[in-house]
């Protein structure tokens, strides 16, 4: 089974302010960072048996589900309070019983779709504060059903252990990846991820094979995003 997860920048943080491109987008033009420059680039990344997607807005939902509706269950958005949101793929005929619900931690919204054999959790953690995010995977947390399997990815918007050893402390396997392993453009760290539970092993990587020079235009060309699609493969479901 093959899940990815992929964050696909919303226009809402697109914005047409010159100090804010020059410092976040340098060399990129504007007309070349908005959705409808980037729609069919960014479709080449979204596949797989279970799709998490980040920075969704209702137009690209709607745009998600002509082009996937025939393969997927494209689940309803799971709206952040700012606007954007969470959107899960699901292959069809791949469980039974596949409903969805969100849920809110302050303006966080948490898309979970459980289905008879796993939960499934889309997140994106805050993208200012340690304390918060650490605070919101811990509500999280509180919603697990430890007797089913779990996959949690999206973006986590750190690479922090105190965070991530919360997850490996509870059987969480992370997914392993090669250097270099950043998901965000031209940073080191390793930002987004996909953790299973319930699995005995899973093989993983992160599509990223932008070199440093002119990494920010580069990678909004190749990925359509200014993060990298991560991918896993579960392996034989522990018993």
């Amino acid at each position: 089974m093959r899940i990815t997860t992929f964050n696909i920048l919303a226009d809402e943080f697109v914005e047409p302010n010159k100090k804010f491109m020059d410092k976040w987008y340098p060399t990129i033009k504007y007309k070349d960072l908005k959705m409808k420059s980037r729609f069919h680039t960014i479709i080449k990344y979204i596949k797989g048996d279970i799709i998490l997607l980040q920075e969704v807005t209702s137009r690209v939902r709607q745009q998600l589900f002509a082009k996937f509706d025939n393969a997927y269950i494209v689940l309803p958005l799971s709206k952040h309070k700012t606007g954007t949101g969470n959107l899960t793929l699901v292959r069809r005929n791949l469980f039974k019983n596949v409903t969805h619900k969100t849920f809110y931690v302050g303006e966080l919204a948490v898309g979970l779709t459980e289905t008879d054999e796993m939960d499934i959790y889309n997140v994106h953690l805050d993208d200012i504060s340690e304390a918060a995010r650490e605070h919101e995977l811990e509500q999280i947390i509180d919603t697990f059903d430890l007797n089913k399997k779990i996959i949690i990815g999206g973006d986590f918007n750190t690479d922090n252990k105190t965070l991530h050893n919360r997850l490996k402390r509870m059987k969480f396997e992370p997914v392993a990846v090669p250097e270099p392993n950043g998901t965000y453009i031209c940073e080191k760290p390793m930002i987004d991820y996909i953790y299973v539970y319930g699995f005995s092993g899973s093989v993983g990587r992160v599509n990223n094979s932008v070199s440093k020079s002119n990494c920010y235009r580069k990678t909004i060309k190749k990925y359509g995003s200014d993060h990298y699609p991560v991918t896993v493969r579960t392996r034989k479901t522990r018993q």
